[in-house]
């Protein structure tokens, strides 16, 4: 059984730690009004979700996991963040009580809507747990796939728009990775951070790897399935993946591709073929982790892979775990 990866990622304003406890700092003034938290258009989305999926629960026409599903969703976005009811100015918004399909859809397409202007380091949270409801709801409803899918692909494109062309290695380290996007050049004298190098080089070498593994693996199918037709059109989508990072790395920054790759377990038959499929995903949503720490434009990529890896498997309601709510992690 293959399960979510891990890895710690972020931490996350307004969600568990934003509490009482922000009012009671020490040395904090009686006789001052304490500063409450304002709440980022990214926050704010965060917070509605976990208000739908609060007032969700499972019913007719909802998958057999829905509510195993809705608690793992719950975990992972995180309680909703209400200021103490004496500080508030206003009352609370709430949400209409939804199956877990309808839930799903409101969710999902919120998310999916607003990819484009995601921050807060909240994406990856809210990328996996819109990819997740979508996926396990469109089993019932496949319109929501659908949607989801334009949905992303509008927001990629507005996002590659907004760049004018330009590659975002020269953006801000506070938009690109973080320290390490502060890390100079990299020995080749690329003009791509050193950081930001090895993180689209990592992602750069699992496509190229998944890319090799699916060729292996397509020839263990029929001609005529939905394995082997899936796995060809994968090899497409890792292609662009690959041209994607290359890039942004430029000539002088990118790895030399490996001859071959070690494929665990190797392809010989439909049921080793389709374990490898998982594994194949798998690896490339733990090397999409970083990039979707600090870019939206990665939502794409990873929508791509855990739509892949349902036709191998029963849709992964979570690409990522949370040992804690909205910060991911990979192994």
């Amino acid at each position: 059984m293959h399960f979510p990866v891990s890895r710690r990622g972020l931490l996350t304003a307004g969600v568990g730690g934003l509490s009482l406890g922000l009012l009671t700092a020490c040395g904090l003034r009686l006789d001052q009004d304490p500063e409450i938290p304002t709440l980022d258009a990214t926050q704010q989305l965060r917070n509605r979700l976990a208000r739908i999926l609060d007032s969700a629960s499972p019913g007719a026409g909802d998958p057999e996991t829905a509510g195993e599903n809705l608690a793992d969703f719950v975990a992972a976005i995180g309680p909703e963040w209400n200021p103490p009811t004496e500080f508030a100015t206003e009352a609370p918004p709430t949400e209409e009580d939804r199956t877990f399909v309808q839930a799903a859809e409101v969710a999902s397409r919120a998310v999916f809507e607003a990819a484009a202007s995601l921050g807060s380091g909240l994406i990856p949270v809210l990328a996996d747990v819109a990819t997740g409801l979508a996926l396990v709801a469109g089993t019932k409803k496949p319109e929501i796939i659908t949607t989801a899918d334009e949905l992303i692909r509008a927001g990629r494109e507005e996002l590659d728009q907004s760049r004018d062309g330009g590659d975002d290695a020269t953006a801000s380290p506070s938009a690109t990775g973080g320290a390490d996007a502060d890390a100079g050049t990299n020995d080749s004298g690329s003009q791509v951070p050193k950081g930001r190098a090895e993180m689209f080089n990592a992602i750069l070498n699992q496509s190229r790897a998944a890319a090799y593994g699916y060729e292996r693996l397509a020839v263990n199918f029929d001609s005529k399935s939905r394995e082997r037709k899936a796995a060809l059109a994968r090899l497409e989508s890792l292609g662009a993946l690959s041209g994607e990072m290359l890039e942004r790395l430029g000539e002088d920054a990118a790895d030399p591709a490996a001859s071959a790759w070690k494929l665990d377990p190797t392809p010989t038959d439909a049921d080793s073929a389709k374990e490898l499929a998982l594994s194949l995903e798998d690896g490339v949503a733990s090397a999409l982790l970083p990039w979707l720490e600090a870019d939206a434009s990665a939502i794409l990529r990873l929508w791509e892979s855990a739509r892949n890896r349902m036709v191998f498997a029963a849709p992964q309601p979570l690409r990522f775990t949370y040992d804690e709510p909205g910060q991911a992690e990979v192994q």
